[in-house]
């Protein structure tokens, strides 16, 4: 496969997106679920605490992902 017949549309680069999103997002809930069996610290509480720690960068971070965002589906 050569990497210079591939064309990315925006549809394909949102759902890579989504897809990232959803795999996080799956990954925390099932690290939250073994943590309480466990009885310990979930991981989304480490993820709480940097966010409240750095909250320019989770700001910029905001920001960033939304124009990406943006420009995907301007029409």
């Amino acid at each position: 496969m050569n990497l210079s017949t591939l064309n990315f549309s925006p549809p394909s680069i949102l759902s890579l997106i989504a897809t990232a999103f959803a795999l996080i997002a799956t990954r925390l809930m099932l690290e939250e679920s073994c943590a309480v069996r466990a009885d310990r610290d979930p991981l989304s509480n480490s993820v709480r605490a940097m966010v409240r720690r750095f909250p320019r960068v989770t700001y910029a971070l905001a920001i960033v992902i939304g124009m990406l965002l943006g420009h995907e589906l301007w029409p």
